[in-house]
């Protein structure tokens, strides 16, 4: 790979990409697990099995509400209920998350965060990317 670029291509060099990573490293405040849910089962014999929880990512995070968004609605019932987004910031290397994984605050300075579950929306992805962003929103379990 060149040490060179173009400034008609704008890709970033290797030590560039990495320079980023470290700096935006310094933005996680919270520590988050990200995992996905298998709903438990009732087969005809009445047998249950439990809900299977398999993590995808647990670590370092960074969360906030999405102020500047349009407002989300979803259907619930014959009604509309809002809905609040959030902007999640993970390390660049946070992979194998979908959409429909759960998210959960481990560690945060906002205890009413903690341990409240959230499902991933968006999923952010970048050729020279610094961080993940993904976006969750408020579930009931």
């Amino acid at each position: 790979m060149s040490n060179s670029r173009s400034f008609v291509d704008g890709s970033l060099l290797p030590f560039e990409v990495d320079a980023l990573r470290e700096d935006n490293a310094i933005e996680f405040e919270d520590t988050c697990r990200i995992y996905e849910l298998t709903p438990g089962t009732i087969d005809l014999t009445e047998t249950i099995s439990a809900d299977v929880e398999r993590t995808v990512y647990t670590g370092p995070c960074s969360f906030m509400p999405i102020v500047a968004r349009r407002d989300r609605f979803e259907q619930f019932g014959v009604g509309l209920i809002y809905q609040v987004q959030y902007r999640v910031l993970l390390p660049w290397d946070a992979t194998g998350i979908r959409i429909t994984h759960r998210f959960v605050l481990t560690d945060t300075r906002d205890p009413d965060l903690l341990s409240r579950n959230f499902e991933v929306r968006d999923v952010h992805r970048a050729t020279d990317l610094g961080q993940r962003r993904i976006t969750v929103h408020d579930i009931e379990r």
